[in-house]
């Protein structure tokens, strides 16, 4: 009976003064109606505040720790003004013409995403607030993953039935896999469950940028722990620069450790063939023979050969070492990583705006759902 009541008076007071009338909205009308309904508006708005107060103080509180970064330029063509020219436009001439040796700043974030790199991250031990001594991020997801006993009790006993299919399932996957890669000498990256949902947390907790116009760097992680934060951000660089350097340096120290194996070869040669001609020297001072003459020769002559070899290896390592220095790029902090005191999330005043303006917004939508559904019910009385 009321309900009725109600869709009789919202359709009379619509029908005295129409909002729509000859293609045009009538203001006066709209907010006759929508100050007649308003208790609706305020019902909308006490559910919304209701609900964004939950959400604002039951959110875990979230911190940002972030550095930047300039990394050393990788172009070596001398272009002139037409370089800066072309890197205003966001353009870059140098890895256009083939001349960038190294990773450019744009493919950061892909390194940063990788599988190794991940891997790598998520076992470095971090110090948590909650251990005493420093642990992995992996290790510390399966401390805090380890079943309950609530969670056992209901593994076996409702869910018998399913933990026996998994356990027979899996047994049969691991053993085929051990069948078809056990004996493979292809060299392939291998992920457990536990590792994949550890990468998966830090990927969705890293952000890089990278400026094409400046160049800079930005690294940023957010994490729940402000000081965890801070050295997962401060190890995300390092690593960062380790494998850009890795990328960078590997052909000249490649070329290097080649030079460096050559020459410890040559100079135990050239050793062993200094001592055999100078220890046959020594023995036969005053020995004049025409054999001890072409033995002492070719003692000599060895020695020698030796000498040239090992010197010349000796030059070539120099300037292995010389290039290893020149090709290993440099890092320039522009902002280090610091420890952060304010929370990045949750924002509770944007919170509670966001929930006011939503709860108006659906009171109205109401409002006018409320008054179409009486119309359409009172036509279809008629």
């Amino acid at each position: 009976m009321n309900e009725s009541t109600n869709d009789k008076s919202i359709s009379q007071k619509t029908d005295d003064r129409p909002i729509i009338k000859d293609d045009e909205i009538d203001l006066i009308a709209l907010v006759r109606t929508i100050w007649d309904n308003r208790r609706w508006i305020f019902y909308s708005l006490a559910v919304s505040v209701l609900i964004g107060l939950i959400v604002a103080f039951t959110s875990p509180d979230k911190y940002v720790a972030s550095a930047t970064i300039l990394p050393q330029a990788e172009s070596k063509t001398n272009l002139g003004g037409l370089s800066g020219l072309a890197s205003m436009a966001g353009i870059n001439l140098g890895s256009m013409l083939g001349n960038s040796t190294g990773i450019q700043p744009e493919l950061y974030p892909k390194v940063i995403n990788s599988y190794p790199f991940l891997k790598e991250l998520v076992h470095q031990p971090f110090d948590f607030q909650e251990e005493e001594r420093p642990i992995s991020i992996y290790d510390k997801q399966l401390k805090d993953t380890i079943p309950g006993f609530g969670s056992t009790l209901i593994k076996y006993t409702i869910r018998l039935p399913w933990t026996i299919k998994n356990a027979v399932f899996s047994d049969d996957d691991k053993s085929l896999s051990t069948l078809k890669t056990g004996s493979s000498a292809v060299d392939v990256t291998k992920l457990t469950e536990e590792e994949m949902a550890a990468m998966g947390v830090l990927s969705g907790v890293l952000v890089v940028e990278a400026d094409r116009e400046t160049g800079l760097v930005s690294i940023s992680a957010e994490l729940g722990e402000p000081l965890l934060t801070a050295q997962v951000a401060q190890k995300t660089v390092e690593l960062l620069q380790k494998y850009i350097i890795e990328y960078k340096t590997k052909q000249a120290a490649e070329n290097l450790e080649f030079i460096k194996e050559r020459y410890d070869e040559k100079k135990a040669e050239f050793e062993a063939a200094r001592a055999a001609f100078f220890e046959f020297r020594d023995r036969n001072r005053n020995v004049v023979e025409e054999r001890t003459n072409i033995h002492y020769q070719e003692l000599r002559d060895a020695y020698d050969v030796a000498g040239e070899v090992y010197q010349t290896l000796g030059k070539q390592l120099e300037q292995a070492e010389i290039a290893m220095k020149k090709d290993t790029p440099a890092f320039s902090i522009i902002e280090p990583v610091k420890v952060p005191i304010e929370k990045s999330a949750p924002r509770r005043s944007v919170i509670m705006v966001v929930s006011v303006f939503l709860g108006g917004f659906l009171g109205i939508a109401l409002i006018f759902a409320r008054m179409i559904f009486s119309k359409f019910k009172c036509a279809w009385r008629e």
